[in-house]
C-alpha cells in the first residue's frame, strides 16, 4: 500500500514526512478520510458542511484531487509545536492515491507549496 516515504528535517528538531499510498477504491469515501485523519492529528470528526473549509482543488496528471489541510490544536507528547497535516487525494484507475505531509506545524507550512508542487509532478 505504501509507496514512498521520505523525511523533511527543519529548524530546531523540527520534522515531517511525506507518505505516498495507494488503496483500491475510495477506501470509504472522502468524509470518513478526512476523519480518520483527523482523529490522526487529535482533532474531533468534522461534519460535512465544514469541509470547504480545509479543502480545495488541485489538477494532477489531468486528473481533479482534492488537498485536505488539517492543522492539530494542540502539542503532542513529546513535541514542541502542534502537528500538521497536509493530504493531497487523487483518483486513479480505480484506485486512490494519497500524498500525505504530516509533522510540526510550522515545518509542514514551510514546505506546502514545495510538497504541492511534488504532487503535482506525478505522471501516472
Amino acid at each position: 500500500m505504501r509507496r514512498a516515504t521520505f523525511l523533511v528535517s527543519g529548524e530546531g528538531a523540527q520534522t515531517a514526512e511525506v507518505a505516498v499510498s495507494v488503496f483500491p477504491g475510495d477506501v470509504g469515501g472522502l468524509m470518513a478520510n478526512i476523519n480518520r485523519w483527523r482523529g490522526q492529528i487529535g482533532l474531533g470528526p468534522a461534519a460535512p458542511d465544514e469541509i470547504s473549509g480545509f479543502t480545495s482543488d488541485v489538477e494532477v496528471d489531468g486528473t481533479k484531487s482534492t488537498v485536505v489541510d488539517l492543522k492539530g490544536e494542540t502539542v503532542p507528547p513529546g513535541r514542541t509545536q502542534p502537528t500538521r497535516m497536509i493530504v493531497v487525494t487523487v483518483p486513479h484507475g480505480g484506485n486512490s492515491w494519497f500524498f500525505k505531509i504530516t509533522g510540526d506545524a510550522p515545518l509542514v507550512e514551510k514546505q506546502k507549496e514545495a510538497f504541492l508542487q511534488f504532487v503535482k509532478s506525478v505522471k501516472f
